[in-house]
């Protein structure tokens, strides 16, 4: 007699990556579901002399975070604006880019409210490692703040790792689980990241933006190769990939629009400037389907704030904790206590019949084959 085990929650399968494919582009310009500014939406005249790069994402990612009473004196925007540093020079390249983002106040208004569960995590980590705040800022130009974004350049998550670098910085990747998808682990990475491309290229962090998003050694070839015919070595004056030349005036343009948004005649979505999610040990492998309903949550909202699990699980391996909204963390401690360790899992025994196979088991517990 012939059983096998089906996972009844696997109906989940976590492949809101694969789909946010489809849905959600990044910054590299790598997925083709993009939104392509028209012409008229760039001041022309600042065009003569060379092409701009004006694509950004625009997909939406539906969270549910209270956003009552938010502190709009002293909000997540106030907070990086009393913190940046970097220079904007008000050159066609910057001014192009600022011009798109001022000219779609929506997109702003969805990067934001994707951020908001995040943003106070990122600033606290900026903060703690001397960083500049417009760091902050980069995630919306990597990925529309979209945890699940994934390129055709397999670059994954909010901060865009590509497998390599991701496991470089400390982002474990298998079968569960991937950091470069867990907004902690991925942050923690990234600024790891930049920290050492600034040292690299000695403090220099129009360079260091530039490495992250070619490479160092693109960027210091670019370097050598201008000072070996003489030609200034700062970013402005590099020979550099389109993509890239692109990179860094998008950052600017966006620290610009933080640092005064009225002069563009726009009103950022305010984010609050404090935790409104935190991070919760579970102790050991979970069902999310399990942890969603411990926590109240819909799967779909807890999948939004844990996009690293590839599973209907948590890894049992770890990373054992959980992001969750600090209203339902209580709650869910509650019923974690509660739980018998039987429950951490929902699995289902099925007895094989004749003419079974795996692909009509896998339909009738609406799961896939390579998950039984």
């Amino acid at each position: 007699m012939k059983y096998i085990s089906v996972a009844v929650s696997a109906v989940i399968a976590l492949t809101a990556c694969q789909s946010t494919t489809d849905n959600a582009s990044t910054a590299n310009n790598t997925n083709q579901e993009l939104d392509i500014a028209s012409p008229s939406d760039i001041n022309q005249a600042l065009l003569k002399d060379e092409t701009i790069d004006v694509i950004h994402p625009v997909a939406d990612v539906e969270f549910s975070i209270p956003h009552d009473n938010v502190n709009v004196d002293y909000d997540a925007w106030r907070r990086i604006r009393d913190g940046l540093s970097f220079d904007v020079p008000q050159n066609r390249r910057v001014i192009a880019q600022r011009n798109w983002y001022a000219k779609h106040p929506s997109y702003l208004d969805r990067v934001a409210k994707r951020a908001e569960p995040f943003m106070f995590y990122i600033l606290e980590e900026l903060e703690a490692n001397d960083m500049p705040l417009e760091i902050a800022l980069l995630p919306i130009v990597e990925s529309a703040f979209d945890p699940f974004a994934y390129s055709h350049g397999r670059a994954s998550g909010m901060w865009q790792f590509v497998p390599a670098t991701g496991e470089r910085f400390g982002m474990k990747q298998n079968w569960w689980y991937d950091g470069r998808r867990d907004v902690i682990a991925s942050t923690e990475g990234a600024i790891q990241y930049l920290k050492r491309l600034h040292k690299y290229f000695d403090g220099d962090w129009m360079l260091a933006l530039a490495a992250y998003n070619s490479g160092e050694g693109r960027v210091m070839r670019a370097v050598k190769n201008n000072a070996r015919k003489g030609k200034p070595t700062d970013f402005w004056s590099l020979d550099l990939p389109r993509e890239t030349r692109a990179y860094v005036p998008k950052l600017l343009a966006l620290a610009d629009i933080v640092k005064r948004p009225a002069d563009f005649d726009l009103t950022l979505y305010a984010i609050e400037n404090e935790a409104v999610i935190s991070k919760v040990d579970t102790g050991s492998q979970i069902d999310l389907a399990k942890a969603a309903q411990l926590a109240d949550l819909t799967l779909a909202e807890l999948q939004r704030l844990n996009p690293g699990f590839n599973r209907w699980a948590t890894d049992p391996d770890g990373p054992h904790y959980l992001l969750l909204p600090n209203d339902r963390i209580e709650r869910f401690k509650t019923g974690l206590d509660k739980l018998e360790p039987k429950d951490r899992l929902a699995w289902q025994r099925y007895k094989i019949k004749s003419g079974d196979t795996l692909g009509t088991i896998a339909q009738k517990f609406n799961t896939r084959v390579s998950l039984i």
